[in-house]
């Protein structure tokens, strides 16, 4: 296979992929970076045809050779940054994102049919630095602007696009204090709607959530933050179990139920850190035996039902959850995601509305459960956790009914907004 240039070697596979042949496709590229070795774009959109497939390491190959071709390519190192955090090397990840901000730090998507503009304040980090927009809003419809933010010098030189909406879609971290911090600043001197303070986003931190829900009737477990020394001596101040966690960590990660001081020692050994989070451990588990937690997002001060995670083990993620094995466990989550107050005890809708209120962001989400008192038991609040329907819909057919709600509900805030 053979082409008369780069350009219409790109043509060729592009159309076999519109086709649906994408093997023939990827063969394609493959004939083309040979043909015409230390072609950029020809490496890159293999790469992405690779992805596609479900191949990783072909796709991180041959985002290596564009590298090798041109070192400053933003493209591949973005592209490296995605996919490396899939193969989980968040270092050299992240080293590939700070190269590629340092050429670039506004990245836009004009939509063909607009209808709104938004700018987007972002920080450096993994996945989890910021809200998982991409998922929620409609690339035909909105046009995004992603402005990463690094220092004072450069959001000095940062030239603004226009736009309808500012929205911060920072998370919350110890990391992420000094760029809420630009973002606050920056939204002190615009004059267009701004959506989630920087100010309130630090108001969901794990140390203060507490102290945010303490007027509302949600139940937030006490948490101390204490050093690896007092852990790993087991003078926690609590009784046992306790649940506790590295400082900044997420997912899960160095999650553990400890029943006793002599797991203690043990534990920090395991999960090194400087500082722990530490609370005592609160069964939440229903009647039948199973623990069930419930992520709810908020828009505009109103719920959405996203998803429902039910298991025998305490420490829940819906990715671990057993509900595609599970037909009874999906039609429980089904009625969820249909009528969130059908779901849940009475006394829960006021709770969520009080909830709503006392975070004061405009989109957020919280994990909870209702407790053994029929309180809603809060373990987090988060603007950027992940609300997306990608779920297969064979399997979760109510997933693509209910969720976009939430984008919908999104758009009808910024619209909102919008006419300010």
């Amino acid at each position: 296979m053979t082409f008369d240039s780069p350009a219409g070697a790109n043509r060729a596979a592009i159309e076999l992929r519109a086709k649906g042949s994408i093997q023939e496709a990827i063969g394609a590229f493959r004939a083309a970076v040979t043909q015409f070795p230390g072609n950029v774009a020809l490496h890159q959109n293999l790469a992405q045809m690779l992805y596609e497939t479900g191949d990783t390491e072909g796709a991180i190959h041959e985002h290596r050779l564009a590298l090798r071709c041109d070192p400053n390519s933003v493209a591949s190192h973005l592209g490296l940054y995605e996919l490396l955090q899939i193969t989980g090397d968040r270092t050299m990840a992240l080293a590939h994102q700070r190269l590629a901000l340092e050429d670039q730090r506004l990245f836009s998507h004009v939509a063909p049919h607009e209808k709104r503009s938004v700018l987007l304040l972002c920080a450096p980090g993994d996945w989890q630095a910021n809200i998982p927009i991409d998922f929620v809003l409609d690339p035909n419809t909105t046009t995004v602007h992603k402005l990463y933010l690094l220092d004072a010098p450069h959001l000095r030189n940062d030239s603004l696009p226009r736009y309808d909406v500012l929205w911060n879609i920072i998370a919350e971290s110890p990391e992420s204090r000094q760029y809420l911090d630009l973002a606050s600043r920056i939204m002190a001197t615009q004059k267009r709607p701004t959506l989630n303070a920087p100010a309130r986003v630090l108001a969901t931190g794990r140390p203060h959530l507490g102290k945010t829900l303490a007027g509302t009737s949600a139940h937030v477990p006490a948490l101390k933050e204490l050093a690896r020394e007092m852990v790993a001596s087991g003078d926690i101040g609590f009784e046992f179990p306790i649940i506790v966690r590295p400082v900044g960590s997420h997912a899960g990660a160095g999650l553990r139920k400890l029943d006793s001081r002599a797991e203690c020692e043990h534990y920090v050994a395991e999960n090194p850190s400087g500082v722990y989070y530490v609370s005592p451990f609160v069964d939440y588990s229903s009647a039948d035996g199973y623990f069930r937690k419930y992520r709810i997002e908020f828009v505009d001060g109103v719920p959405y039902p996203v998803h429902l995670a039910i298991s025998k083990d305490w420490m829940i993620h819906y990715y671990n959850a057993p509900m595609a094995e599970n037909e009874w466990m999906r039609n429980e989550e089904a009625a969820f995601l249909a009528d969130l107050s059908a779901a849940f005890p009475p006394a829960a809708d006021a709770t969520l509305l009080a909830l709503a209120k006392a975070v004061d962001l405009e989109y957020f989400g919280i994990d909870c459960a209702i407790d053994r008192n029929g309180n809603v038991l809060v373990f987090e609040a988060d603007p950027a956790m992940l609300v997306h329907a990608s779920d297969p819909i064979a399997l979760y057919p109510y997933k693509h009914k209910y969720i976009p709600r939430i984008f919908l509900a999104v758009e009808a805030m910024l619209d909102r907004c919008k006419t300010l």
